[in-house]
């Protein structure tokens, strides 16, 4: 029987992430990564462009080929656990492996959530969130087809819009009032519409699809809530996704809506951590734990998991929702609130006849929420003032200027910026002198 220092469930940002952080503190110890699929660690957001043709599959990639040979890391691709042992320190593959580990992190992110609509699981439809669902994308589309994408959330719209990249009819329906309803504000999401409708795309929102009739293969028909049907070469479901917790749940890891973790990334076994997609965990502008299945987030959770799985003891800093995409040549970027609820909100908006809009959301005197459509170069300065929990009393007034930047702060917070700032120049150069 394998005996690891760490083992990692998982094979995404979360999962890398940790390695490095664990290989920055520990040289030698003996790392293990299980990865239910055959491909190396690649980056799930590029599926779109992959299927777009603005990538090619060495683009998918994040790290290089060697790169577990060069981390001293065993890679079991295409290996499922399917079980955990706490007490024994011991997981279980499906092909019946047993592996012993001193350190475990769990980074199992998310599954697509598919709505028990009638008839669907005797079609064969598509989900979008891995590469093998690029590839048969790319299959499919190799002829003229109808797609019908179900949901306009970030991966249906994303979905929908490397479609139309290869050619296809695409419609979209949405059961909500408006695309992207979680993501952007109604008018931001109206200028996404408006994109997608100028390419052809068909958009109905206030509708849900009630039943699916299959037609052989990946053919079918859909019925909606109106009555209306709508005939497909392509099904793709693109609800939602829930967190991958089954293995926590099946071992008595606490779990509420995903892995309930501590400031350490610490579940509540001992020598038993969670990051990423599946885990609850700080989130710095709702000021309590929140699933935020974003890839930058998974990545900084991975980071603070693997360097107490080495021995550090540092706290997660915390993070918020933040989204950064680009639909049909628009770009978007949210972060934190961005459609708040109740008076004790100020809304400041901000838009121009180019359709380019801006917004921020400010709570007392804190930012709290930004979004951005069109022109975000000064998209920056304002997410990091929302990570920081800044206090913007003094520089409210001017947050959605076109100059908006350090020159707004008041005197001594821009020294303190600065210093920060050369600060950080020392410590680079330090490293630097230290590699050379």
């Amino acid at each position: 029987m394998a005996i690891y220092d760490y083992a990692i469930v998982g094979n995404s940002a979360a999962a890398i992430n940790a390695c490095d952080a664990i290989r920055a503190r520990d040289a030698v110890g003996s790392i293990a990564i299980f990865s239910e699929e055959k491909y190396r660690c690649y980056s799930r957001p590029l599926i779109s462009y992959l299927v777009a043709g603005e990538i090619t599959t060495q683009g998918m990639y994040y790290r290089p080929s060697n790169y577990y040979r060069s981390a001293k890391v065993d890679f079991h691709k295409e290996s499922r656990v399917v079980s955990i042992n706490p007490a024994k320190k011991m997981l279980t593959t499906a092909g019946k492996e047993k592996v012993k580990w001193r350190k475990l992190l769990l980074a199992t992110g998310f599954l697509p959530f598919v709505p028990p609509v009638n008839g669907v699981e005797e079609t064969d439809y598509l989900t979008f969130v891995s590469w093998d669902d690029a590839r048969r994308m790319l299959a499919l589309t190799n002829k003229p087809a109808a797609a019908l994408v179900v949901g306009a959330g970030l991966i249906g719209v994303k979905a929908a819009e490397a479609l139309h990249a290869r050619g296809a009819e695409v419609t979209v329906v949405e059961k909500m009032d408006r695309v992207l309803p979680l993501a952007l504000d109604a008018r931001a999401s109206a200028l996404v519409e408006e994109r997608c409708s100028a390419k052809g795309i068909g958009i109905i929102t206030g509708e849900s699809v009630s039943g699916v009739e299959s037609r052989g293969g990946h053919k079918g028909r859909a019925f909606l809530s109106d009555g209306s049907e709508i005939d497909f070469d392509i099904l793709v479901m693109a609800v939602g996704v829930r967190p991958r917790t089954e293995l926590a749940e099946a071992a008595g890891i606490d779990c509420r809506r995903g892995i309930e973790v501590d400031e350490y990334q610490s579940t509540s076994e001992m020598d038993i951590y969670a990051a990423g997609d599946a885990a609850i965990a700080l989130d710095v502008v709702l000021g309590k734990p929140a699933l935020n299945a974003l890839w930058p987030v998974a990545a900084l959770q991975g980071k603070y998991a693997g360097l107490n799985m080495a021995g550090d003891e540092v706290s997660y800093p915390g993070c918020n929702s933040m989204n950064s995409v680009e639909f049909f040549g628009l770009p978007v970027l949210s972060a934190g609130i961005v459609n708040p609820e109740g008076s004790d909100y100020e809304v400041i908006t901000r838009e121009d006849g180019d359709g380019e809009y801006r917004k921020v959301v400010v709570k007392g005197d804190t930012l709290v929420g930004m979004l951005m459509a069109g022109k975000i170069e000064r998209a920056g300065i304002l997410t990091s003032l929302i990570q920081e929990r800044a206090n913007v009393k003094r520089i409210k007034s001017c947050l959605l200027d076109e100059g908006f930047g350090l020159i707004n702060f008041p005197h001594a917070i821009r020294q303190d910026r600065i210093v920060e700032a050369l600060a950080g120049l020392k410590k680079a150069d330090a490293v630097r002198g230290r590699r050379g």
